[in-house]
């Protein structure tokens, strides 16, 4: 087998094996290989870091956490399994890669750079072994992937569709906050209440203000 590496054009970097070693060896997208326990348990580490550090936050720049904790809750489950779906895609692509690159027949590579492409067809014992690990080693890692890019998609519309139904706007349509007016309601507007109603009241004391005073048409026909 060292006779057949040594023997194979390929860069060591950019055969389908090493680049398999490379995944199954990397800090995240060793993750699948590791068995389903402690799969499951570093994916939701990983929302529960995107839910506290990233999504709350921001959702707590929409809702006020004091009269809608709720709303806040579900619109940061939204960002953090749109976070997690981002990386766990980001490590399904590379896996997807490699899984057809072991599979295949032939291998493109690089000699040099982009500019001269080869292809190298691939002997019969690599082709077994390739094959052999894209079928019972990379495959399930792939299919986990893909199962965990699902039940993100599925957490973030069932967010998305929590959200809706408790943010809905319950108006009539009469131009205010309609059934099809929009999505904002009154309570998701209810920070913002008070900046308004100061500026009303200061504008009923400014016109209050000049229908008292005397104007200047009333003092020049007094003087005349």
């Amino acid at each position: 087998m060292d006779a057949l590496e040594d023997a194979c054009p390929v860069p060591r970097d950019q055969r389908p094996a090493s680049q398999y070693e490379e995944l199954r060896d990397g800090a995240l997208t060793s993750w699948p290989g590791l068995g389903v326990g402690p799969y499951v348990r570093r994916v939701l580490a990983l929302f529960a870091f995107f839910y506290v550090v990233i999504a709350y936050p921001i959702a707590c720049g929409s809702y006020d956490p004091n009269t809608q904790f709720v709303e806040a809750c579900v619109s940061a489950c939204v960002g953090a399994s749109g976070a997690t779906a981002a990386m766990t895609l980001s490590a399904y692509n590379g896996w997807s890669y490699v899984r057809d690159r072991l599979l295949s027949a032939t291998v493109e590579y690089e000699e040099t750079g982009w500019y001269d492409g080869q292809v190298y067809v691939k002997d019969p014992e690599m082709l077994a072994r390739d094959r052999l690990l894209g079928t019972y080693e990379v495959r399930p890692v792939v299919e986990t992937l893909r199962r965990t890019l699902v039940g993100c998609g599925a957490a973030a519309l069932t967010s998305l569709a929590a959200l809706r139904l408790i943010d809905a706007p319950n108006g009539e349509m009469n131009g205010d906050y309609g059934s099809n007016m929009g999505y904002y309601t009154e309570t998701s507007a209810a920070k913002f209440e008070e900046e308004e109603e100061e500026e009303e009241e200061e504008e009923a004391r400014m016109m209050t203000e000049s229908m008292e005073s005397p104007s200047v048409f009333t003092a020049e026909s007094e003087e005349t």
